[in-house]
């Protein structure tokens, strides 16, 4: 990739904005949407009525300060609760349906759904793969099912789904192999965990996506080594680099 286009082409929005909204919300992912962002990812639970909603975590302790589970509670009761940023901001989690009617009104934006191993455990890897995919098939967007769980989105290819990806822990021979089983349309992997040789990245049909950047020169280093997508938790501050840069 020409790590000289504009870094619009390659960012990822984690979660929205969570620098300055709440993770995962309505109001984050409307804000990184309005700077122009063409890729967000964002993460679903499954409630115990069986609802997807759009929240990282299924211990709600760090979120609201309080005990409460997702994949135990009804939509009603989660719609109860609100999460909160350091800064003050408030915000309710939103299902899935809103999130992807929110992104559809943004032409040409990528979301990319991650189903979280909670909720597989809870209620079963079919089910909530139904689930989700059932909103994915009706979404005004391209969408993209993600998961850490490789048979999840394994299922989820042979259930249809538009686009798929795998999001893999140890960069190991046994990993590499297990990506040219599974096909992925994209290959997720912390940044950290990239090897430190200088062309690291397996050849594929997959795109790859690093997550856990924070500044703009070590996003273009991964692009220059063969990274297609980088993730960030405040791509309005990289796109403002940039543009400094070009001043």
């Amino acid at each position: 990739m020409n790590t000289t286009s504009s870094p619009i082409n390659w960012l990822v929005a984690h979660r929205g904005w969570p620098d300055r909204y709440p993770e995962n919300s309505l109001e984050g992912v409307k804000a990184v949407l309005e700077t122009g962002a063409r890729f967000v990812e964002f993460d679903v639970q499954i409630t115990a009525d069986r609802h997807a909603v759009v929240v990282h975590d299924d211990d709600l302790s760090r979120l609201t300060g309080r005990s409460d589970r997702v994949t135990q509670l009804t939509l009603a009761q989660l719609k109860e609760l609100s999460i909160a940023t350091r800064a003050g901001e408030h915000a309710r989690i939103p299902t899935l349906e809103a999130m992807l009617t929110l992104v559809g009104e943004y032409p040409g934006v990528t979301a990319f759904v991650e189903l979280k191993r909670q909720s597989i455990r809870k209620h079963g890897r079919r089910p909530v793969v139904e689930i989700v995919l059932e909103h994915l098939g009706r979404a005004r967007c391209p969408t993209v099912f993600l998961s850490f769980k490789w048979r999840a989105v394994r299922l989820a290819r042979a259930m249809g789904a538009p686009a798929i990806g795998w999001v893999f822990r140890p960069w190991t021979p046994l990993t590499r192999c297990l990506a040219h089983w599974l096909q992925p349309d994209y290959l997720f992997v912390r940044a950290d965990r990239v090897p430190g040789k200088a062309a690291p990245f397996w050849p594929g049909r997959w795109q790859w996506v690093i997550y856990r950047v924070d500044d703009l020169a070590s996003a273009r280093r991964l692009v220059a080594r063969g990274a297609d997508l980088i993730e960030v938790d405040d791509l309005p501050k990289l796109l403002q680099a940039a543009d400094s840069e070009d001043e």
